[in-house]
């Protein structure tokens, strides 16, 4: 078979590149295995991971078998293609990357990038394993992201934010047309509402049929069906206790549950629950403990991501349902607006007293780490009353978190930014291996995702 991993790797030097056209060719040479099952698809800025992993642990605990394909990879590629919870193995994913590269140097020579090879790799792969439904997570965007050529009978869009405002558009709507584009004529679509006029009329208008179209009212805990919307865009905050706040996790679980209701999958809906106590999505508001010391991780990449973490953090240490962190590890890649990414982590600096930050730079990212220097600027230029170190390299700078939350007992290290950086610190723990990153799991003990 040769090296299919370098080659692999060299398809990295392609780039991002926008686009159907490449990734359709390759499905058509390799007989559409995208067709052999149907999909969810799930699209949006934040929150759309979770909202994949609670699909595809629902649809797995109901009995039915489920891919779910999802990116970027924390450790090691196979994780972005999981059966049941659990990533294919290394010798499965080189067969079929095999196959994607026999097809892709056929003439003429059609060679994908590294993110639609890794597409191709998981519809392959699903094909091959027989299941009965996948759950698709898009990439950037949606209109031009290669997982629109999915065969899905039903579109989830989560949270939207401005994000990646170089390749999206430089307004709500403008992302929000964008990522609404993986609507399909005749599939049910489901979206969280959105107080941005223009980006719910962008949505609407990406829709074809309004009779098969639903908006989650996250602040009303119910779906309004497209055609009937025209009502009061008031929020409604006192039904059943809601004060208008909840756990990421938990909005993403409604929003899961009400799709699967209106697909009328109402046994697999009923799963919901359970799959929330059975998910451990690493990285994603995950506990772990290190020597000693417990850690928090979460990939809060952008400005939107981190003020939502943050808000739950601070309302939870309000309702002293978590501890406060004593230690902060931050580390990111480059962003669009660094004050609007930092701000909501000052405030919580600055609620929680939070002692020490030590700063990093992530690594081996597809973009290169904000250095140390200038992280911490930021945050002196906001005003930390806090104490701030800077450690270039991850597994140093994590041993020196570990080192300044000792005590007894130890204080609660946050982990925080670039999904870059938890990968890294998962592989200095040695928690990168296939069973570390298998996402359904016997239920813990103690429960976080509540």
């Amino acid at each position: 078979m040769g090296d299919v991993r370098g080659w692999l790797e060299e398809l990295r030097g392609i780039g991002m590149r926008p686009g159907l056209e490449v990734t359709a060719v390759l499905l058509a040479r390799l007989e559409m295995p995208h067709f052999r099952f149907p999909s969810i698809h799930v699209a949006g800025s934040n929150g759309k991971g979770s909202c994949c992993v609670i699909l595809a642990n629902a649809l797995s605990l109901s009995g039915r078998s489920c891919g779910m394909f999802s990116s970027p990879h924390l450790c090691f590629v196979e994780e972005r293609i999981r059966i049941d919870g659990v990533p294919i193995t290394p010798a499965s994913f080189d067969a079929a990357l095999g196959r994607v590269r026999e097809v892709a140097l056929m003439e003429p020579v059609t060679l994908p990038s590294y993110y639609e090879a890794t597409f191709l790799v998981a519809m392959l792969a699903f094909s091959e394993a027989g299941i009965d439904r996948a759950v698709i997570e898009t990439g950037l965007g949606g209109r031009l992201d290669a997982t629109r050529l999915c065969h899905a009978d039903c579109c989830v869009l989560t949270e939207l934010a401005l994000e990646h405002t170089e390749v999206l558009g430089n307004t709500l709507a403008e992302i929000a047309a964008e990522k609404a584009a993986i609507s399909r004529p005749g599939a049910i679509f489901v979206a969280r509402w959105n107080y941005d006029e223009g980006a719910r009329k962008a949505i609407e208008e990406a829709v074809v049929n309004h009779s098969r179209a639903w908006w989650w009212r996250y602040d009303r805990a119910m779906g309004i069906r497209f055609d009937m919307a025209n009502e009061s865009h008031r929020p409604v905050l006192d039904f059943e206790g809601f004060d208008g706040w909840s756990p990421y996790q938990k909005e993403a679980a409604r929003l899961a549950k009400m799709t699967l209701d209106m697909m009328h999958l109402h046994d697999v809906a009923d799963m919901v629950e359970s799959a929330m106590h059975h998910t451990v999505w690493p990285g994603r508001m995950q506990w772990l403990e290190h020597e000693g010391v417990p850690l928090l991780l979460d990939a809060a990449h952008n400005p939107s991501g981190m003020e939502k973490v943050c808000e739950q953090l601070r309302t939870q240490m309000e309702k002293d349902s978590h501890p406060t962190p004593g230690v902060i590890l931050l580390g990111c890649t480059p962003q669009t607006d660094m004050v609007g990414f930092l701000h909501p982590l000052v405030e919580l600096i600055v609620d929680g007293e939070v002692e020490y930050v030590v700063v990093t730079e992530p690594q081996k990212g597809r973009r290169p780490a904000v250095p140390a220097a200038e992280v911490a600027a930021e945050l002196e230029a906001q005003g930390v009353p806090t104490k701030l170190e800077q450690v270039a390299e991850p597994s140093a700078a994590l041993a020196r978190a570990v080192e300044l939350a000792g005590g007894v007992p130890p204080q609660p290290v946050l982990v925080i930014g670039s999904i870059y950086l938890v990968g890294n610190l998962l592989e200095a723990m040695g928690l990168d291996d296939q069973e570390s990153m298998t996402v359904l799991r016997p239920a813990p003990e103690k429960q976080y995702w509540t």
